[in-house]
């Protein structure tokens, strides 16, 4: 017998078999793009169940250090992808406001400790801890004058002189929008990153804007998952709806019975 390749019977349950997986992954996008605007970042869940979280690798790496700092006081920090950590007898004792969250780096000022963290810039004064700024934390510097300088993903470099009160540091933000402005600056970029803005559409619509793009692309791609399941079933039910009318029409019974109605059935055709 020769085979035979139906293209559109794979097409079908291939489309069929990816639908949850590219389901997940438009919707996830979807989040992603509002990712600030939700407040994700403050959200705390447990996905411990995930294959991918209970993995040997993930409790190795559980700790990866990313800033360390030791203060006037000999309080030992360590700054970590899954938190912040004091270091006490010797054991990393996690600080417990930001258990979960990645921590970028860590600063002394003489008013406290400034942490930079993935949802935001923390203080601490007294021994309590306090989220002071929100947004995406990249890194904290100690300033010669007592100051400590803060840089944030969105909303560029912060200075505080007492961890109370923050503004931004217009010499340099007006600095850095200077050269940003420069008419004569040519920007060159990787392939790499060429390729991600294509991606994200932030090489259509700019990084404010990228979020439409990615809207569009994640709402489409939700629609074909959905309608594609939607008419596999309705296909299915169709072919048994036909399938049962046909055995109907030829008064014959449906393959899978037996027993004495279906000798009877075959004894006295209609």
């Amino acid at each position: 017998m020769k085979a035979s390749f139906d293209s559109r019977k794979w097409h079908i349950w291939v489309s069929l078999v990816l639908a949850l997986p590219i389901l997940i992954v438009s919707v996830t996008a979807i989040f992603i793009a509002h990712n600030q605007s939700l407040g994700l970042r403050d959200v705390t869940v447990a996905a411990n169940w995930l294959p991918g979280y209970r993995t040997e690798r993930a409790a190795m790496t559980a700790v990866e250090p990313r800033a360390v700092l030791r203060t006037t006081a000999g309080t030992d920090y360590v700054g970590a992808n899954g938190g912040l950590y004091r270091i006490v007898e010797g054991r990393l004792i996690m600080e417990r406001v930001l258990a979960g969250v990645p921590v970028r780096a860590l600063a002394e000022a003489p008013w406290g400790v400034v942490v930079a963290a993935r949802n935001g810039i923390w203080v601490e004064q007294g021994g309590n801890w306090r989220r002071v700024l929100k947004g995406d934390g990249w890194n904290a510097a100690l300033r010669a004058d007592g100051a400590v300088a803060v840089v944030l993903k969105d909303d560029g470099i912060m200075v505080s002189a007492d961890g109370q009160r923050w503004v931004a540091d217009m010499p340099v933000m007006a600095a850095v929008a200077a050269a940003a402005m420069d008419a004569g600056a040519v920007e060159a970029i990787t392939l790499n990153k060429l390729v991600m803005d294509l991606h994200t559409g932030k090489a259509f619509f700019g990084k404010a804007w990228e979020w439409i793009w990615i809207d569009l692309v994640g709402l489409a791609m939700t629609l074909l998952s959905l309608t594609g399941v939607y008419m596999w079933w309705r296909g299915e039910r169709r072919k048994a709806e036909m399938a049962r009318k046909l055995n109907i029409a030829t008064g014959s019974a449906p393959a899978a019975a037996s027993g004495p109605n279906a000798l009877a059935s075959r004894s006295h055709p209609a």
